[in-house]
């Protein structure tokens, strides 16, 4: 369970800009002066690897996440001239039968999102959660800064795809009709028009999709429906998406009204609560990134480390390049700064890297990871001989020990760059890194995988409060084998045990010390 204290939200700002404000801003006025930023365009991937439901979640995404800057202008005019609205999201399963979520927004006062399995209020500075599914039990409300949801989940609900500035060309007399009393203008769009579509592709599962938009002559969305054609088959919707605009909704209908005997838990003091910044191990500054060591402790049988470590952007780096909002879903809304790859892989010549765990929010990444020397083998008649170890370094740079200096450690620190400014010229993110020496804590004895990933299990219970953190791991079932090993899973902090967790990290250890078998180089007459 989760268990931070409950206490009060800190940000207010969203009340007076309402509907227009959101959390970027208040991370900016943090810092300083708002700079003004050039927003990114989605890119979207799509060929072989995309099929079936994918396609569509690809077409509704940019549907629902992007419209052109004139547009978003006059929407949000439209709204903000609207004294209320209500929302009605209705989709349709493989069976073909429909479910709905709705909105109710009133301006000034607040939101109300009733969604299957969910319920979610806003007033504007705070926002409220807490999950209806059938048998919840002492009932937990999540607690939050307000993530501007109005600008970032509703307002997106309402936008036309991310297409070229012509998108007039996209029009489509032939859907022309009225929509709550108010002529609407029609748009079709496939999903080969949307922007930064490679030239040619399509989803692997062969079949149309397209986005069917009716308008106001003003701008103002009235009806987006996403809809797929099997090859020689009928066009069928997924999705429809209905506002209205100054409805009626009932001041109840947003007032902000908690289940009985909830425990309220607060998602910021959670996330912050354990590591922050200035009780840091170690902090070190790289190209305007702030990487940190929270936590560090040896493994048993000299295996390594364990590090909990976080990356954010100083605050210079910040007014330099704004970082992106990028709704996740309406309760989270992630600020693109950097991420750290501390997932399971080879790192340099001699070390490999074990992920245990991962949370983010308000542009600060924390990672829960280890970090192990590569033990070197080869196969003989069947079984795995080790190869003598040794202290000398692989690669210029990297140390040959992780442990040679006394009461101290040597640890990799790297993250990568998510704006668009720090991209080469093949538009691949620019990356930091750095091999550190860090005193090690005095209650910080070896310990075993076990204990690790109990501990990391037990932070991202307090500080995934929100749905911000996941648990890395291998799930059973998996076969071995393959040059990538297992695929790494995701599990929930309460969904998981200990020892069920620690047994999936220990998978994924073993599926990385499959990488260091290594092979006899052999003459060309085979000797």
């Amino acid at each position: 369970m989760r268990t931070p204290e409950d206490v009060e939200a800190r940000l207010a700002r969203l009340r007076e800009a309402w509907p227009v404000g959101s959390m970027v801003g208040d991370v900016m006025a943090r810092i300083g002066p708002d700079v003004p930023r050039r927003t990114r365009r989605r890119r979207l991937l799509v060929g072989a690897s995309l099929s079936g439901m994918a396609a569509v979640a690809v077409l509704a995404w940019v549907v629902l996440m992007n419209m052109p800057r004139d547009l978003l202008a006059a929407v949000q005019q439209g709204l903000e001239r609207a004294n209320s609205a209500h929302v009605t999201t209705t989709f349709w399963d493989d069976r073909d039968a429909p479910h709905q979520s709705h909105i109710w927004y009133r301006r000034g006062e607040g939101l109300r999102v009733e969604a299957p399995g969910q319920v979610i209020f806003e007033d504007g500075k705070t926002q409220w959660s807490w999950s209806t599914e059938p048998g919840t039990r002492d009932p937990i409300v999540l607690r939050q800064r307000s993530q501007g949801f109005f600008t970032t989940g509703l307002m997106s609900k309402l936008a036309l795809p991310d297409v070229r500035d012509d998108w007039g060309r996209f029009r489509d007399p032939d859907l022309d009709r009225r929509v709550d009393g108010r002529a609407c203008l029609g748009y079709t769009f496939a999903l080969a028009d949307l922007e930064r579509i490679p030239p040619g592709a399509r989803p692997a599962d062969g079949q149309e999709h397209r986005a069917r938009i009716l308008a106001e002559p003003d701008g103002r969305i009235a009806l987006v429906t996403l809809e797929r054609r099997p090859a020689d088959g009928d066009w069928r919707r997924e999705r429809e998406i209905r506002i209205e605009y100054d409805a009626h909704v009932a001041p109840e209908q947003v007032a902000a009204t908690l289940p009985t005997g909830a425990r309220v838990v607060d998602c910021d003091q959670a996330f912050d609560s354990l590591y922050p910044l200035d009780r840091a191990v170690h902090r070190v500054e790289l190209g305007g990134l702030i990487l940190a060591v929270h936590d560090l402790q040896p493994l048993q049988d000299r295996e390594g480390f364990y590090v909990v470590s976080s990356v954010r952007g100083a605050p210079e780096f910040l007014k330099q390049y704004p970082p992106r909002r990028r709704p996740l879903n309406p309760e989270i809304t992630y600020l693109d700064v950097a991420t750290q790859p501390m997932t399971n892989r080879n790192w340099g010549g001699k070390y490999d890297v074990v992920g245990l765990g991962e949370a983010n929010r308000e542009g600060v990444e924390y990672r829960w990871w280890a970090i192990v020397p590569r033990r070197f083998f080869e196969v003989k008649d069947g079984r795995r001989v080790y190869l003598p170890e040794n202290d000398a370094s692989a690669r210029p740079g990297e140390p040959g020990r992780l442990d040679d200096l006394p009461g101290r450690a040597r640890v990799p620190l790297a993250a990568t760059y998510m704006d668009d400014h720090h991209r080469d010229a093949r538009g691949v993110s620019e990356e930091v890194s750095k091999w550190v020496e860090i005193p090690l804590p005095p209650n910080r004895p070896p310990t075993t995988w076990e204990e690790v990933a109990a501990r990391a299990r037990r932070d991202l219970q307090v500080m995934g409060a929100g749905h911000v953190g996941w648990l890395l791991g291998v799930a059973g079932g998996n076969t071995p084998g393959g040059p990538s090993g297992r695929p790494l899973s995701r599990f929930a902090p309460d969904a998981i045990s200990d020892a069920d967790f620690a047994a999936s990290v220990r998978r994924g250890l073993d599926d990385v010390r499959e990488w260091d078998e290594v092979h006899a180089i052999r003459s060309m007459d085979g000797r």
